[in-house]
């Protein structure tokens, strides 16, 4: 009878961070190392099966995209798909396309515009290319090791605006959760110092309503680019017409609106959590016992948000600059220039050298 061998891995979360908990053989309670706090077994046990049973209904996302493009707007648009990454970049039929502004190959072949949905809003530019030039160039600055590849000005006019699809997502959360909370109170006299714990069963309920949740809606756009130029006004979004594209490039999505369901659950559920929390005052300790989160009335809305964008491929490596089209907040990463490096190095151990020198001259 052939027998089969089953791993089941079981691992406790910390109630307060949600890190993974280690045993602490000296106290015989559970130990997370990056709050600090301690808790018994039970505890810490009662609480992951109250989390597992959290309820997992799916939510019903009602996607008012449900707009194609027309005729008219075909024909005065051009879809290019790049052979490298395979982004498929939608523009007007004025724009030029001489590369990717994703991976920054230099050769996109043109294609047909052909499905998807059309955006229901758009967040036009506010800054230009050469705001986004002068503040890649503030970022260089300070930076001599840095290859001379990313400042020369060939390079800075690859700098590309790209509308990147995004997934906004509107609904109402509601959130029941049972809690053990303690009350700690210490007194002495002449002789003794004593310590009462009382011990709390509390009830908890809360509910609110989200608007723009955003997840972005193209794989090829690296996740945390987009959070760390974040945020965007999303109250200046406009109804979406092709004039907006015009000299820009727009991504078309290729991550559905249901699959951010669960970023949704995470983002109303991690806020409802610190309301909650936030009228736990004057306990010892407070941990979840049972919790139940509800998501109601979901709404999903296709837009697109501004970037501007810079891909400089160094020694078989893709570096990226990414600046928030509207309030201008940038991000990027750099190399080391190895041939620079040796240079200042050089010029440092010279320098030290000449020092010593000298002091030794001054001692004798």
């Amino acid at each position: 009878m052939p027998v089969t061998n089953q791993t089941h891995v079981i691992e406790y979360k910390c109630p307060c961070c949600n890190a993974g908990l280690a045993f602490d053989g000296d106290t015989q309670q559970l130990t997370c190392e990056y709050c600090d706090n301690t808790f018994d077994i039970e505890t810490v046990r009662a609480y992951n099966e109250s989390t597992a049973q959290e309820s997992t209904e799916e939510v019903k996302w009602d996607d008012v995209s449900h707009q194609e493009w027309n005729q008219e707007e075909q024909a005065h648009m051009r879809a290019f798909q790049c052979p490298s990454c395979g982004g498929e970049i939608l523009t007007d039929e004025t724009t030029a396309a001489t590369f990717c502004p994703y991976c920054g190959n230099p050769t996109i072949m043109p294609g047909r515009l052909s499905g998807g949905l059309k955006p229901d809003a758009v967040l036009p530019f506010k800054t230009s290319k050469e705001d986004a030039k002068a503040a890649f160039l503030k970022l260089c600055k300070g930076k001599p090791l840095l290859p001379k590849l990313f400042t020369q000005e060939q390079q800075l006019e690859k700098i590309t605006g790209i509308y990147v699809p995004f997934w906004l997502y509107d609904c109402s959360g509601d959130l029941d959760g049972s809690y053990k909370a303690t009350r700690v109170h210490h007194w002495s006299d002449s002789r003794y110092h004593y310590t009462k714990t009382d011990h709390f069963l509390l009830r908890r309920a809360a509910d609110a309503v989200f608007t723009g949740i955003p997840m972005d809606g193209s794989s090829k756009m690296e996740d945390t680019f987009m959070e760390s130029i974040e945020p965007y006004d999303y109250g200046e979004l406009v109804d979406f017409d092709t004039a907006y594209l015009s000299g820009f490039f727009a991504d078309k999505y290729d991550v559905p609106s249901e699959a951010g369901e669960e970023r949704i659950r995470q983002r109303v559920g991690s806020s409802l959590d610190d309301l909650v929390q936030s009228s736990f005052l004057g306990y010892a300790t407070v941990v979840p016992t049972s919790r139940q989160l509800k998501i109601k009335q979901g709404k999903a809305r296709y837009v697109l948000l501004p970037v501007w964008m810079l891909n400089t491929r160094y020694q078989d490596k893709l570096y990226t600059f990414a600046m928030n089209g509207q309030t201008g907040k940038m991000t990027g990463a750099f190399p080391i220039c190895p041939k620079r490096t040796a240079i200042w190095f050089a010029g440092i151990f010279a320098g030290v050298t000449a020092l010593c020198s000298l002091l030794q001259m001054l001692i004798l």
